[in-house]
């Protein structure tokens, strides 16, 4: 396999559940990641109208050098109470990226044991479990992306993605929207993110 440029190496995916449940856990994952130095992207950067839509996104997921996929939401959804199918979907297209390139792949799950019923074909790849909290989420972030000497502590973490959950709360009410689901939120989330880590010394 190629080696990966630097930026390429940095980025990371992240193919997580889009709802209200969701949405303080979604801000944890995108600051913990920007505070490890991390670059978080999404499908939010995807026009959801474009015809070549799946082609995007694989390029997106190409573009990045580890993926985040939580397959917590497993079960029926919506007025037609189906399940979620995008979130494997989008797994395996970076498991076959993984088999071709340099790519990370992480699954996170809510709770313990439930992926060996949900997706067997992934017996022997541990899933980190989170709890659907906002330390769990940022325990996974470490235990994926933290090293032992020059990781910011835990403490300093939660304070960080405390902080950015109030500012995106807040921009919620000014935009009038219920969730930070929204490409300009998520940007606008992105740079406030970088903002406080630069504040804490963090990144450069």
């Amino acid at each position: 396999m190629p080696p990966q440029a630097p930026t390429v190496r940095q980025n990371v995916f992240l193919n997580v559940p889009f709802d209200s449940r969701y949405s303080t856990l979604f801000t944890t994952v995108v600051g913990g990641l920007i505070a490890l130095g991390r670059e978080p992207h999404c499908v939010l950067e995807v026009p959801s109208d474009g015809h070549n839509r799946l082609e995007r996104i694989h390029g997106l997921i190409a573009s990045c050098g580890a993926s985040i996929h939580d397959l917590s939401r497993v079960g029926l959804s919506g007025p037609l109470r189906v399940p979620r199918f995008n979130m494997p979907f989008e797994l395996g297209i970076a498991y076959a990226l993984s088999r071709q390139q340099v790519h990370q792949l992480f699954v996170f799950e809510s709770r313990e044991y439930r992926l060996q019923a949900s997706l067997s074909d992934l017996n022997g790849h541990d899933p980190h479990i989170h709890g659907e909290t906002q330390a769990g989420i940022l325990r996974c972030i470490l235990n994926c992306f933290g090293t032992p000497e020059g990781s910011p502590s835990f403490a300093v973490l939660m304070s960080l993605t405390r902080r950015l959950s109030r500012f995106v709360s807040e921009l919620q009410r000014e935009q009038g929207v219920l969730s930070p689901f929204h490409p300009y939120l998520f940007r606008r989330t992105v740079v406030v993110a970088a903002r406080l880590a630069r504040a804490e010394g963090l990144i450069a």
